[in-house]
């Protein structure tokens, strides 16, 4: 490496070797890591994007629920009507990707009683309240599966870094060292035979 200082020998020229067969083993996990990361990351935004779809439309049908609730009990009447309680229920599944926690979730919510008995029926109110549990509902798969795709995406920025240092810095450093030990193995290999010819007698 630049910052190492190598004796060239035969030995050393081995360790070399190996040490890059390590290194570029090392650099096609890394490649393999990063290439299935990123094929998750696609099928998860794609997912993504079909369910924030879905998530606007179920806004759109809250948007028009309350709009019919408004026009036909008032914005007074609304404000008094009894409400129910409502617990969402998040269920989370856990999945070990590349050491990952990647999280994906089903979701419902319980729907308790009135708080108060309602003077009459309103179907439009109880439209509006059922669409809203749905979008919450839906809100709550479209946030677990965003948190797990920045999760994703964060572990192949630290990839892509890691395989590109060896690719780009290592790797090259690595053969750079075996050349120069190949060229300082090679001199003195000619250093030697110029010697033993040096020293080899004359013919009689």
């Amino acid at each position: 490496m630049a910052d190492r200082e190598l004796i060239p020998t035969r030995i050393a020229y081995l360790d070399l070797l190996d040490e890059r067969r390590l290194v570029h083993e090392g650099f096609e996990l890394l490649d393999e890591k990063r290439m299935l990361l990123a094929t998750r990351i696609l099928r998860g935004l794609e997912q993504l994007a079909a369910q924030r779809k879905t998530l606007e439309t179920a806004w759109q049908a809250v948007v028009d629920a309350l709009r019919t609730a408004l026009t036909a009990h008032g914005l007074q009447e609304l404000t008094v009507w009894p409400p129910r309680s409502s617990a969402l229920n998040v269920e989370e599944h856990k999945e070990r990707v590349f050491g990952l926690t990647i999280l994906s979730a089903d979701a419902s919510i319980d729907v308790g009683p009135h708080a108060w008995a309602a003077v009459n029926t309103a179907p439009s109110i109880d439209a509006c309240v059922s669409v809203t549990r749905d979008f919450l509902r839906l809100g709550a798969l479209v946030a677990a599966l965003e948190a797990s795709l920045i999760r994703l995406s964060d572990e192949f920025t630290r990839t892509e870094r890691r395989a590109r240092a060896v690719e780009n810095i290592l790797l090259p450093e690595l053969e750079a060292d075996l050349q120069n030990v190949a060229a300082a193995l090679e001199a003195l290999d000619q250093e030697e035979v110029v010697r033993v010819h040096a020293l080899r007698p004359p013919d009689a």
